[in-house]
């Protein structure tokens, strides 16, 4: 599994796991604490693509980007 930069977005923008969950609801995707750290961790990937989208927009940066592979 390749590295994501889900948890280096994160601590740029200093918001906690428990934020971005919060972000991710807003845009309807259903998320708890612990799924996003399995995520950050690489233990688990996102297999839906919305959200990798989401994520991007969270962080203003691209698909690609955030999911390792630029």
């Amino acid at each position: 599994m390749r590295k994501n930069r889900i948890k280096e977005l994160r601590k740029a923008q200093t918001i906690t796991l428990k934020e971005l969950s919060e972000k991710l609801k807003e845009k309807g995707l259903s998320f708890n604490d612990s799924q996003l750290y399995y995520y950050e961790q690489g233990k688990r990937s996102p297999r839906n693509e919305d959200i990798w989208e989401a994520l991007a927009e969270i962080f203003d940066v691209s698909l690609a980007y955030v999911m390792g592979i630029e």
